[in-house]
């Protein structure tokens, strides 16, 4: 029954394209008919987004439509040649979600989604406001083992609530040199984790919705008030005037820098290798004594020490090619095309979302011998996790996020212990935040 939903709204898609065809899709009408394509094609997708994405592949083809007339493109290969395109032209989404609330963002679009100068200049202001991992290793490692301290205080990690509050923590600190409050902590964190709300009108939030949203908007609207109060700001007010940016656009930004692209991608991608270690006991073990070979458990770790971990490296690339963090990348076609899906050969406009699906990519088995297991000596240079290696989309805290993990496994593992773990799977049902289900219970610093 759900797979005959799943084809069924798929070809209400390409009903609805062949009308666009005839009408276009930039008018009022056209407007209409893809925001009742997205919205038609949304719940399918929240449900059921393994299953929305398989179906489809074995049914119809490596390409169908999706959402607001999207293309989805789910083999490597084709999702490789859209990250590696070149200009990319952008629009406000957040993997296959509209943010359609620009309220959520204090009346700005999603940095992640800008184009041209704009887009450039806020790749430049993250890569200069991020630091370079090389030479603030210790400085990561102190706040690494701050963040683990705090949790073993409970005496329990639940991966889903208690990371995120980690990174946010973290990363306020390293970007603003701000210590947030445990209130602006789990505000942010809350932010982070209801992102899902963006996605829903403006006329919405402010009317059914708004008890809900306004919290997470005005956690937003103080947060950035108080970023002025950093000894950082300054600066990156002047660095982001030399690429014409305002001081809005740099405050929120920097904003979702930390909310969106930091916090949850790092946070589900640590989540998901404590998840990989726990249930793989050799792997584990392995790690354990890569670890005892390069670090006495009691200097602080530095640039040496991480750089020798290449067993380490090599899990969490492993994780992050079958659990990516990121699982849809974005842009907008540039001039008309024609596509066949599933043997139809379909016309489309200008505009057109074209979508790389970086999770069945990833489990391509043109791509990757025995693509659904754990490996880790397969070849890892190419994988789309980070964007791939485009310079117009490649992620700027690739190697701040990759140091962090493996900050974080060398104190949990060597410094931390807990009792027990329950859960480790990832839902792959509901379209949440791709984190596993993972509770450590007795989690507590080692007293030898």
């Amino acid at each position: 029954m759900e797979n005959q939903k799943i084809l069924e709204a798929h070809e209400r898609q390409l009903k609805f394209s062949r009308l666009l065809a005839k009408i276009g899709r930039n008018n009022p009408l056209g407007k209409l008919i893809c925001l009742r394509a997205y919205f038609l094609d949304l719940p399918v997708l929240t449900q059921q987004w393994r299953d929305y994405l398989y179906v489809r592949k074995e049914q119809i083809s490596d390409k169908f439509l999706g959402l607001d007339q999207a293309i989805i493109h789910t083999s490597y290969a084709d999702a490789k040649r859209l990250v590696e395109t070149v200009p990319q032209q952008r629009d406000n989404y957040l993997g296959p979600l509209k943010i359609n609330a620009r309220s959520f963002f204090l009346g700005n679009p999603l940095s992640l989604g800008t184009n041209g100068n704009e887009h450039a200049g806020i790749r430049a202001l993250f890569f200069h406001a991020l630091p370079k991992p090389e030479e603030t290793t210790e400085v990561l490692a102190t706040l690494a083992n701050q963040g683990l301290a705090s949790v073993a205080k409970q005496g329990t990690m639940n991966v889903k609530t208690d990371l995120p509050k980690i990174i946010v923590a973290l990363l306020h600190e390293l970007v603003f040199n701000l210590k947030l409050s445990e209130a602006e902590i789990a505000g942010s964190a809350a932010y982070s984790a209801n992102l899902g709300l963006a996605t829903v009108p403006n006329i919405v939030h402010n009317t059914l919705l708004r008890k809900k949203t306004q919290p997470h908007i005005q956690h937003r609207q103080r947060l950035i008030e108080s970023y002025k109060k950093s000894p950082k700001y300054q600066e990156y007010l002047a660095f982001g005037a030399t690429h014409q940016l305002n001081e809005q656009q740099v405050a929120n930004s920097l904003f979702d820098m930390i909310h969106v692209a930091g916090t949850a991608g790092t946070s589900d991608l640590l989540a998901s290798v404590f998840s990989v270690l726990c249930q793989n006991e050799p792997l584990r073990a392995n790690v354990i004594s890569e670890i005892d070979a390069v670090w006495n458990c009691q200097d602080t770790p530095n640039a040496q020490t991480l750089a020798q971990l290449q067993l380490t490296e090599k899990v969490i690339l492993e994780t992050a090619r079958l659990y990516p963090p990121v699982r849809f990348l974005n842009q907008m076609s540039t001039e008309a095309m024609e596509v066949e899906i599933g043997g139809q050969r379909c016309p489309f406009q200008k505009g057109t979302r074209l979508v790389a699906s970086v999770f069945t990519a990833h489990r391509d088995p043109k791509k990757y011998e025995s693509p659904d297991t754990f490996k880790t000596t397969r070849d890892h240079s190419d994988i789309l996790s980070w964007n791939g290696s485009n310079p117009e989309r490649n992620c700027p805290g690739r190697a701040l996020s990759i140091a962090l993990v493996k900050l974080f496994c060398l104190y949990a593992l060597k410094h931390y212990q807990w009792r027990s773990f329950s859960g480790g799977e990832w839902d792959m049902k509901k379209f949440a935040p791709f984190k596993p289900n993972l509770v450590l219970d007795g989690f507590a610093r080692r007293s030898d």
